[in-house]
C-alpha cells in the first residue's frame, strides 16, 4: 500500500515538471563562473498514416514514416547574465543541407555598466536573428525537430513563426508582462532593388500568476504592425522548416508543398496590423489555451482580412497527457479550414517524448480551388529526443 501511495504521489508531482513554459526565466549571473558552451540537440521522425480526398483526384499518400529532422543547438554563457543561442537545421523537410535558422543574444544584466543592476532586475533585452514574440501560440508549436513543447504533431494552421533580425526589450515584474520590439519584417532584407521603407514593430501586454498553489492564469494582448511601403514582410510563412502533415491535399505530379496542411496570408505583406489575444489557464493536471487573432493587410494590392480561432485543452498526469485542439482560420471572405485534434504523449525521461496525434483537417470555400470540399484525416505518431 505504502508503494502504491508513493507511485501515485509521484505522478502528480511530475505534472509540474512537464507543464506548460511560456517566456524563459531570466539568467541567473551569480551562476557564471566562466565562458562556457552547451551542445544540444533535437530529433523527431513521425510515421504517418493519412487519408485525403477532394472533388479532383489527388495525390496517393502512403502509410510511411517521414523524413526525420534534426537541430543542433548552442548555448554559450558569455558573461553574468548574457547568453547567445545559435540553432542550425541538420535536417529539415524544406532544405537538404544543413543551415542556420538563427540566433540571438540574450541579455539580463550587464556587467559592462553595474549603474544598470537596479533597472536589469525587471528587464530582458533579446538582440539578433529570432522569432518575434508576437501571440503566445509560437510556446506551443515544432521548429523543426523540437517538438518538446507541441503536445501534437502539426503546428497551428495559420503558424505565425519567422526568424528576423531585430531586438526586442522586455519588462517583468510581478506577474505583469510589457514587451516592444522591431524588426525588419524578413529574414534577407538586402535581396531585390525594392528595399522598403521602414521597420516592422510588435508588442505584447500580460498578466501571468499563480493564483494558489492550484491555480495559474495568464492572458495576454499582442500586436504585429508593418507600415505602408515595407517590401513584404514575413510572418505567417517564415518558417522554413516545413510543414508536418506531408503532402497532404496535393495534386498528382504536382511539386511537394513544404507547407502543406497550413493555410494563412501568406507572406509579403506590404501594410499590414494584426492582433492576438491569447488565455491560458492550468487548474492542477489541466491546461486550456485559447487563441484569437485577426489581421488586416495589404499584400499584391489585394486587401486582406484573416481570422483564427483555436481552443486547446490538455489534462497532465504524471509523465503522460491527453488532450485535444480545435482550430479554425477564415478569409472573411466565404471561405475556411478547420482541424481537430485528439491525441495524447508519454514523457519517457524529460526528454524523451513519444505522442500519438488523430487529425481531421476540412477545407472549404472558393480561395481553396479544386480542393474545395476536401478533408484529410487519420493517425500521426511521433517519436522526439531534445536535450
Amino acid at each position: 500500500m505504502r508503494k502504491i501511495t508513493v507511485i501515485i504521489a509521484s505522478l502528480f508531482i511530475a505534472v509540474t515538471s512537464f507543464g506548460q513554459q511560456f517566456e524563459a526565466a531570466k539568467i541567473n549571473a551569480e551562476d557564471f563562473d566562466d565562458v562556457k558552451v552547451k551542445v544540444g540537440g533535437d530529433f523527431a521522425i513521425q510515421l504517418q498514416m493519412l487519408d485525403h480526398e477532394a472533388p479532383v483526384e489527388l495525390s496517393d499518400l502512403k502509410n510511411n514514416f517521414n523524413l526525420p529532422t534534426a537541430n543542433l543547438n548552442l548555448t554559450t554563457d558569455l558573461a553574468p547574465g548574457i547568453q547567445l543561442f545559435l540553432r542550425t537545421y541538420l535536417s529539415s523537410r524544406h532544405h537538404n543541407e544543413a543551415w542556420v535558422e538563427g540566433g540571438y543574444l540574450t541579455i539580463d544584466k550587464m556587467p559592462f555598466l553595474p549603474a544598470t543592476d537596479k533597472v536589469m532586475e525587471y528587464l530582458t533585452l533579446r538582440v539578433g536573428v529570432m522569432n518575434p514574440n508576437y501571440g503566445d501560440a509560437h510556446f506551443f508549436r515544432s521548429t523543426n525537430a523540437s517538438v518538446l513543447s507541441n503536445p501534437f504533431v502539426g503546428n497551428w494552421i495559420m503558424d505565425a513563426y519567422t526568424t528576423n533580425p531585430g531586438m526586442e526589450v522586455m519588462f517583468r515584474k510581478d506577474g505583469f508582462l510589457a514587451l516592444v520590439a522591431a524588426n525588419n519584417g524578413r529574414l534577407n532584407y538586402g535581396r531585390g532593388n525594392d528595399l522598403g521603407e521602414d521597420l516592422v514593430f510588435n508588442w505584447k501586454v500580460g498578466y501571468d500568476t499563480d493564483i494558489n498553489e492550484d491555480l495559474r492564469v495568464r492572458a495576454t494582448l499582442s500586436g504585429y504592425h508593418v507600415g505602408e511601403g515595407h517590401s513584404g514582410s514575413y510572418l505567417w510563412d517564415g518558417d522554413r522548416a516545413g510543414a508536418r502533415y506531408y503532402n497532404v491535399m496535393s495534386l498528382p505530379g504536382a511539386d511537394d508543398n513544404f507547407r502543406s496542411g497550413r493555410w494563412s496570408p501568406g507572406s509579403g505583406q506590404s501594410e499590414m496590423n494584426s492582433y492576438q489575444a491569447n488565455l491560458f489557464v492550468k487548474f492542477h493536471g489541466l491546461e486550456v489555451f485559447g487563441i484569437y487573432e485577426n489581421m488586416k493587410g495589404v499584400r499584391n494590392e489585394a486587401d486582406q482580412h484573416f481570422t483564427q480561432t483555436a481552443l486547446q485543452a490538455l489534462y497532465r498526469f504524471g509523465s503522460f497527457y491527453v488532450g485535444t485542439r480545435l482550430n479554425k482560420v477564415d478569409d472573411n471572405d466565404g471561405s475556411d479550414v478547420s482541424r481537430t485534434n485528439v491525441g495524447g504523449g508519454w514523457y519517457m525521461t524529460p526528454n524523451v517524448l513519444m505522442k500519438l496525434d488523430y487529425v481531421n483537417q476540412e477545407y472549404d470555400g472558393p480561395a481553396h480551388g479544386d480542393i474545395a470540399g476536401g478533408k484529410f484525416n487519420g493517425f500521426v505518431l511521433e517519436a522526439a529526443i531534445s536535450f
